[in-house]
């Protein structure tokens, strides 16, 4: 019988054996290999919200189940509407999106990119999109030493490589390490004087009590792009949810080359149901705090010389 361990870890391994960008959450393919449920499979090779989703969910996709008899809204423009309402700035700020992931890799043809540098350790799906439109990105780490938290040194060594885009998420993903905030200002201001794009996945950032979002400067830096998820935050990675804040033309230069119909009208319903939960985010951050201090009391606990 498989322990619950090999199980934890399979939807892992299953991923660094078929995909060599070593995606996480195969799920599905772990529990094939098993033979067993994928009810049975606990996965730790993806970072979503551990307190699942908001409570009532469930009850609104039902009670909008009959929009599947039509095509959903071309641009899903409910949701547009209301992102833009809950941000501050207008619709034509925002492009949603089925996942970050499309989005990414929408970048690069549409903007032409050239000399792209990639803040690591990072996603490997920014380098994935890059070489897939033939380009060759360059890589700074933050600094080791440091914790890989990246500081003013490293917008040094970003500006040195002349990059016509750079590419990082704050908070970091794997190591979830923050951008200090006048690090962060400094790379915008590096970033718009050498007229490069600057993207920032802030795809965790909604986990952080203290962190910064670049979203309200999307109305003032043409050359910024945020990307937002909202599949960590409200645990929905099987409805494919996320949206993009930039300049309104380069939102009509994505959108232009994005397919229409790109999210399913049970996405849309989820993203305005999550959008609509106001205490959910505070909620999950004291949540993750107290679970982060089990799990450190919990590994202090193990005799990790012996592994």
């Amino acid at each position: 019988m498989v322990g619950v361990p090999l199980k934890a870890s399979l939807a892992a391994a299953v991923s660094a054996e078929t995909d060599p960008r070593r995606h996480g959450g195969r799920v599905f393919e772990a529990a094939r290999q098993l033979g067993r449920s994928w009810r049975d499979i606990i996965d730790f090779s993806a970072n979503i919200n551990p307190l699942g989703p908001p409570r009532g969910l469930k009850k609104a996709l039902d009670e909008d189940f009959d929009q599947i008899l039509h095509y959903p809204e071309v641009r899903a423009e409910s949701l547009v509407k209301k992102i833009a309402d809950l941000s501050g700035l207008g619709a034509e700020h925002f492009l949603a999106g089925a996942g970050s992931t499309p989005q990414i890799h929408l970048l690069p043809r549409v903007l032409d990119l050239k000399r792209p540098v990639i803040v690591g350790p990072a996603f490997s799906e920014y380098e994935a999109a890059l070489t897939a439109a033939g380009l060759n990105p360059q890589y700074v780490l933050a600094p080791e030493n440091a914790g890989w938290q990246m500081n003013q040194a490293t917008v040094d060594q970003v500006m040195s490589r002349k990059p016509d885009s750079v590419f990082l998420a704050n908070p970091a993903n794997p190591t979830g390490r923050l951008v200090p905030p006048e690090v962060l200002t400094r790379l915008v201001q590096e970033c718009r004087r050498l007229s490069a794009w600057l993207v920032v996945d802030e795809a965790f950032l909604d986990f952080t009590e203290d962190g910064r979002s670049l979203l309200p400067l999307a109305a003032e830096q043409p050359r910024l792009i945020v990307l937002r998820s909202l599949t960590k935050i409200f645990a929905l990675p099987g409805l494919r949810l996320a949206y993009l804040a930039a300049g309104p033309k380069v939102v009509a230069r994505l959108a232009a080359e994005t397919a229409p119909w790109s999210l399913s009208s049970p996405a849309v319903t989820a993203g305005l149901f999550c959008l609509d939960q106001k205490g959910f985010r505070d909620s999950t951050v004291q949540g993750v705090k107290i679970f982060r201090r089990h799990l450190l009391r919990e590994l202090e606990a193990l005799d990790l010389g012996q592994v």
